[in-house]
Formats: structure tokens, sequence, C-alpha cells
């Protein structure tokens, strides 16, 4: 009796590690893990409608307003455990800023005046290396809050939308300013710029320039407008003033190659929900369940969400928060599965301000960790009184960590029963207990790992399947006849990363040698041949796993 109890505790102990970290239930009845927050200083300026980034290896807010509700032309980088001003050349209140490849950021437009009133016609250019800013030349019309932009893959930046002043769909180029391409067939506020083709994109919006509610149609880069039928009843919610166009990029050449997600509002109930638009095509992205509508305590989130796409790992974080509290609510849509006809699974999750100090439209960024950063915003919504708020909400790092001492349980659990159920057979039929399981019963799980490593490791190094785009484990199980399972549990064990981590540095290595080899060679190129989805996620593996640029590697490399 005193072996079943002790194999009964194990057992409960792993089961328990299985919930390890979750606690209260939300209002779905779905159980919600509470993440750690690292609080960093507060900004050295309190600031609403700026932006958050995250380049040259350093968070990095611009612009926004400060107390007084008056725009402030300045921008701070963290480094070495503080926050360190710069001055930039015009205040971008609520304007657009887009990340090149090169991790310099492009910032335009924004209210010129107090209180939220007026438009810009200034763009400038953040360098994270040097910490400058370099003018650049005007829009081809001002723009004020609200306006969009994104780069597309001819590398030319699509601008749209305004705030109480006429709208422009217009192409622009740091060498050569802003041109208009095309009137709209709506004027637009927060419009989302999406990539359908390699040169032609959607714009399309809920609200308009002037806070009416617009029919659903997306404008056409080229060709004529459309209309969408599901935005009939739901209506697109995104925060570019908070976060990137490219947050919702989620395209690989397993969907097609221009694919993306963003939130979106069914217009009869409120409930929130993910479209997903393939090339032109909208549907809405199938879930487990509905996406909750209240927090853990059963507090009503607030009705919007800002979504970070996180392509490297197949999923996107939804963040909301509970109005006048430092509640967030957190879910994480792992939306790979709901690309190819099955339901997306959801895992919820929860985290506290520092101080519990109440926040609205922060900027926010997903960290190359798989953590997500806020810095600024607003308490309660006003406008003259903005927050310099500032930490890190840990999210992918703290299931890593757990995830071994959760295999260490389970099978210390399966290893005590092993051993002890053949004693008490024994015991009970008068014969004497069996012997301990030999060294050599052991050694067989060790061996069998290291046999499927060696089979990975070939798959990878003689047939190169890291140059597939979207590789997943389910790909490369079916290449060492495994499953994903397998796959996971042997990289961790053998190579001591994530299965994502394994295949891209397989990818950076691979980009050097094209880089060393062919320094004329476009880093698009070289992104693109080494398996990576984007530009933007091979800058961004890239100095993840080197801490530097591919140009500064090269500089270095041939010194």
């Amino acid at each position: 009796m005193r072996h079943i109890r002790f194999i009964i505790a194990v057992l409960i102990a792993a089961v328990l590690a299985c919930g390890c970290g979750r606690s209260v239930q939300s209002g779905d009845d779905v159980a919600t893990r509470q993440l750690r927050v690292q609080r960093l200083p507060d900004l050295n300026v309190p600031r609403s409608g700026h932006f958050l980034a995250f380049v040259g290896g350093e968070l990095t807010v611009f612009g926004g307003h400060t107390t007084g509700f008056i725009p402030t032309a300045t921008a701070e980088y963290f480094r070495d455990g503080s926050w360190h001003l710069l001055n930039m050349y015009f205040p971008h209140d609520a304007g657009f800023g887009v990340t090149l490849p090169s991790e310099e950021v492009l910032v335009g437009g924004g209210c010129a005046e107090p209180f939220g009133i007026g438009q810009t016609w200034a763009v400038e250019l953040y360098d994270p290396a040097s910490h400058s800013f370099s003018p650049l030349p005007i829009l081809d019309i001002k723009r004020g809050a609200n306006a969009s932009a994104a780069r597309l893959s001819d590398d030319r930046i699509i601008v749209a939308g305004n705030w109480y002043a006429d709208d422009m769909i217009s192409a622009y180029s740091p060498n050569s300013g802003g041109e208009s391409l095309r009137v709209p067939t709506l004027g637009r506020s927060m419009p989302l710029i999406l990539q359908t083709a390699p040169d032609n994109a959607l714009i399309l919006s809920s609200s308009g320039n002037r806070e009416e509610n617009l029919p659903p149609v997306a404008d056409r880069l080229k060709g004529d407008p459309i209309e969408v039928q599901l935005l009939q009843e739901w209506e697109s919610w995104i925060r570019p003033d908070v976060c990137q166009i490219s947050n919702y990029f989620i395209g690989d050449e397993t969907v097609g190659g221009f694919a993306w997600i963003f939130p979106a509002i069914r217009k009869a109930d409120g409930q929130l929900g993910l479209i997903k638009v393939v090339g032109e095509e909208f549907s809405l992205l199938e879930t487990e369940r509905p996406l909750p509508m209240t927090s853990p305590e059963g507090e009503a989130l607030t009705p919007g969400a800002i979504l970070l796409a996180d392509r490297a790992n197949r999923c996107a974080w939804i963040i909301r928060t509970v109005k006048g509290t430092g509640h967030i609510d957190l879910v994480k849509v792992d939306y790979g599965e709901a690309l190819h006809g099955g339901k997306a699974p959801l895992n919820l999750y929860s985290a506290e301000t520092p101080d519990s100090r109440p926040f609205f439209s922060a900027g926010v960024v997903l960290m190359p960790s798989g953590d997500i950063a806020f810095a600024g915003g607003l308490a309660d919504s006003d406008n003259y009184h903005p927050d310099g708020i500032a930490f890190i909400v840990h999210t992918e790092s703290e299931e890593k960590a757990a995830l071994p001492w959760l295999w260490i349980i389970i099978a210390a659990g399966l290893l005590a029963a092993a051993i002890l159920l053949p004693a008490l057979r024994h015991r009970r039929n008068g014969r004497p207990a069996a012997e301990p399981l030999p060294e050599s019963a052991v050694d067989s799980a060790e061996d069998a790992f290291s046999e499927l490593m060696d089979r990975i490791t070939k798959q990878m190094e003689d047939g190169r399947l890291f140059l597939k785009k979207g590789l997943s484990k389910d790909d490369l199980a079916r290449a060492v006849g495994s499953n994903s399972r397998y796959i996971s549990d042997c990289i961790n064990r053998k190579a001591g990363c994530s299965f994502t981590d394994y295949v891209n540095d397989y990818r950076i290595r691979y980009a050097q040698q094209l880089l060393y080899e062919n320094p004329d060679m476009r880093l698009a190129e070289i992104g693109e041949e080494s398996g990576f989805s984007s530009e933007v996620t091979f800058y961004r593996n890239f100095k993840a796993r080197t801490g530097q640029t591919p140009i500064e590697w090269l500089n270095a490399k041939k010194a």
C-alpha cells in the first residue's frame, strides 16, 4: 500500500506540473496562466500617441504627446538599464512608423499641434546604430493622426489614411518623397494596408477619416475596388499608432505567399474574432473555442484588441485590458492549424502592470525572445496626463523554463511505476521482489534519442531541409519517419534548444555562407534563399543570433 501511495503521489505531482502557473478560471471557464512581469524604469517623458519598436537590439519609443496633450519631438532607447532621451526633428503625435530591413525606422505624419489637432508633411529616419535622426523629403499631402504606412516586398512604402483631412493613397520613397497614386473610394482612418501580390495591396478600414462608419469596400493599389462581404458582419479593429501593420503578417509559401490576420468585432453582439486574408480571400480564422470576452475575474475587457503575430512560431498574441485597472489579458493563438482547415488552439494568460497601474493605448512590441514589451500609454483615457510606465511580460520563456521540470516529474512517475509495480506483483504471489531495472533499459531511451537526432541531422545537413519556408515539426517528422512530439523532445534534449531555434541556426549559418561568397547579393534574396519567410524575419534572427546586422557581420569577417 505504501508503494501505491508513492506512485499516486508522484503522478499527482505530474498532473499538477501540467497546470503549473495556472490560476483562476476565466469567464469562459478556461484555465488562465499568470505571466511574470519585469518592471523597467519609467520613460523620461510620459507619453501616448507614440509607437514602440525593437531595433538595433534595443527597445525604442518614438514621438507621441506628453503632459498637457502637447506633442513631443523626442524619442527614447533602452540600454544598460535606463532610457536615453533623443531629440527628433519633428513632432509625430499618433503618426506612423515603418521598420525597414536595415532596422532603420521611418517615422512620419501625425498631429503637429496640441490637443490632437493638425497634420504635418514631415518624415524622418532613425538610425539605431548611431542613435540619430535624419530629415527626409516631405509627404505628398499632410497626414494627421491615424494614417497608416506599410512596406511592400518591392520596397515601396504605401501610405493611406488621415484624420479630419483629405485622404490619398500614396507611395513614399526616402529618396524622392511622397507620390500620390490614386484618390481612395472612401476617406479612411487607421486603414489596413495588406499586400496581396508582389505589386498590389488592399486598403480597408471600418472607420472614416471623419469618424463615420464605412461600408465594407476595399481599394486596390492596382485595379477596381472590391466589396468584402465578411466585413458586413464584422468590423476591423487595429491600432497603427501603437504597433506596425507588419505585426499582422503571417505569410509564407505554404499559404500562398501573402497572408494576414487581424482582430475584428462582430457588429451584432461585440464578440471578438480574427479575420484571415490570403491573397484577396477573406474568411474567419477558426479557433477551438470563442475568444474570451471577460477577464479571469469576470470583468469586461476592452472591446478591441492589439494583435502581434509571431511568424517564427506560427502563433499570435491578442492583448486586451480591463479599463481602469492594471490587468492585462493575453490569448495565444496557434494559428498554424487554422491555415490548413483546422481550428487554432487557444491558451489564456494574464499579467498585472507594475504597481497595478491602469493604462491604455501603450506602445507594444513583440521582442525576438518572444516576450512582449509595453511602454507609455494613458490612465483612464486621460490624454492630458499620459504615463511613462514601461515593462516586459515574459511569455514563451516562461513556458520553456517550466517544460524540463514537467518532463522530469512525469519521467520520475513512470520510472517509479515501472520499478515498483512488478515488485508488488511478485510480493502478492509470495515471490521475492524483482530486481531494479538494469542500466541498459534506462540507456535505451537515450540511444533512441541519439539515433533519431542522427536522422534529423542528416536531413538538415545533407537534405538541407531547413531551406524549406515554413518548415514545421510535422514536415521534419515525415522526413525522418517519426512524429512531431518526438521531434520536439529530441531536439530539446540533444540540441538544447527549441525546434524553431534549431532550424534558424542552420538558416543563419547558410545565410552567412551566401553573404560571404556573394557580397553583392541583395539581402532580401539571401534571406529568402536561406529559408526565412520574410526579410524582416531574416534580419531579426540574424541580429539575435550573431549580435550584428548582416552588413556588420560581413565587414567584421573581412576586416
